[in-house]
């Protein structure tokens, strides 16, 4: 097997870039880039806060319930024809949401968007990228997780500019076109293995002289695991904590009486310091253990959240900033944590596991703030009880044991 040193190994390039965009695309239609449509909708269909958001529940238990499945394709037959279906169907249902005219409508287009991130969302794309890579596993999936802050970030500020030139429907027509720009980069750049191009996984030979590895977990005996329970528990609550923050943040920023351009705003510092947190806990986990980086970025997240509850406008923003950078960390923590306690033998059936948790987690956080805001007029509980589940998943992670070094 030839080797490939530093930022020449073709992982990092023609792995942890396209996965990069893949994600970036598919995360961000899918959540802030499509929040940015719920007044809208709201407008449209003249229904409640809570029964809209229960769509964003049903696209995010559809992927949970369906990311096994694209866990067990991804190891079957591949990345490649997973992330291909994925792309697909999310711009099918794209476009079909263009002349939506009822709820149920909506809640089965949901549901297409999110089987179509079980084909090329977050469990593929951590699959590849932790095929590629032993050594810098943590660096290599911080970099490529910041797709979903960055795409994030971008997209609904300017799906709204596309909006108010086009008018919401019109739009739909637009963005649908977008995931089609990854088939080429999945076709021609994506390669399964390394051994594909005569190559070790970065580090795997390292690994091998000191005694780490191991070949990895098998899915039944990652079941029967405590770690395997304690982190799609942390996963759970802190996925119920963002999405739930994510999926109600625009609605949010309109109470706080911000017109639609600046409450798209809103999105930027919550996302690009998830950026930032991912890459720089990525990299900051390469040198300190990441039971301390992953303790840290929950602290932060908790701060945040607590500074939410408040509903003071002028903490929105800082606390914004802060949730934002401990939550991308925390996000790279995860998937590196799942990395390195079960390797890569059935990495992809795990982490569609764990995914299953974390989505449901997702998926409810919301639809129950969503409600909560119906039920009190506000956001305060919604905001309190995801400080709370940030603590629980607090300790759940600190009960991980972590190997001394990492499976592959």
């Amino acid at each position: 097997m030839r080797t490939q040193a530093g930022w020449r190994f073709y992982g990092w390039w023609g792995i942890v870039l396209p996965a990069f965009v893949v994600i970036w695309i598919t995360n961000a239609l899918t959540l802030g880039g499509f929040n940015v449509f719920d007044r809208h909708l709201l407008d449209e269909l003249l229904v409640s806060r809570g029964a809209l958001k229960f769509g964003d529940t049903i696209q995010l238990l559809a992927a949970a319930i369906l990311a096994p499945i694209g866990g067990w394709v991804a190891d079957r037959f591949g990345v490649r024809p997973a992330m291909l279906g994925g792309a697909l169907l999310l711009a099918v249902a794209l476009f079909l949401f263009s002349g939506v005219d009822s709820i149920t409508g909506v809640y089965l287009l949901r549901f297409a968007m999110g089987a179509s991130l079980a084909g090329a969302g977050l469990v593929i794309c951590v699959t590849i990228v932790s095929r590629w890579f032993v050594s810098q596993r943590g660096l290599a999936l911080g970099l490529m997780l910041s797709g979903t802050s960055l795409g994030n970030a971008v997209i609904p500020q300017l799906n709204t500019w596309i909006i108010g030139e086009l008018g919401w429907r019109q739009a739909f027509g637009v963005i649908c076109l977008v995931p089609l720009v990854l088939l080429p980069l999945i076709v021609f750049i994506v390669k399964e293995w390394p051994v594909q191009l005569g190559l070790e996984p970065l580090g795997a030979q390292a690994s091998r002289d000191t005694g780490g590895g191991g070949g990895g977990y098998a899915f039944k005996d990652a079941l029967r695991s405590a770690n395997f329970w304690l982190i799609g528990i942390a996963a759970f609550c802190t996925f119920y904590s963002i999405l739930g923050l994510a999926g109600n943040l625009f609605l949010h920023m309109q109470d706080l009486g911000y017109e639609d351009r600046t409450a798209a705003q809103a999105f930027f510092p919550l996302f690009v310091m998830g950026l930032v947190g991912k890459i720089g806990a990525g990299a900051i986990s390469e040198l300190v253990p990441r039971k301390i980086v992953f303790a840290i970025c929950l602290a932060l997240m908790l701060t945040g959240s607590t500074m939410l509850a408040t509903l003071k406008p002028g903490l929105v923003w800082p606390a914004l900033w802060l949730f934002g950078l401990g939550w991308g960390g925390n996000y790279t923590m995860l998937q590196a944590l799942v990395a390195d306690v079960f390797g890569a033998r059935s990495l992809g059936k795990i982490l569609g596991a764990i995914t299953m948790m974390d989505a449901t987690g997702g998926a409810i956080g919301p639809w129950v703030t969503g409600m909560a805001f119906d039920a009190t007029g506000n956001y305060q509980f919604g905001f309190g009880l995801m400080s709370v589940l940030v603590g629980v998943a607090f300790v759940a992670s600190m009960l991980v044991h972590v190997p001394s070094r990492p499976a592959h």
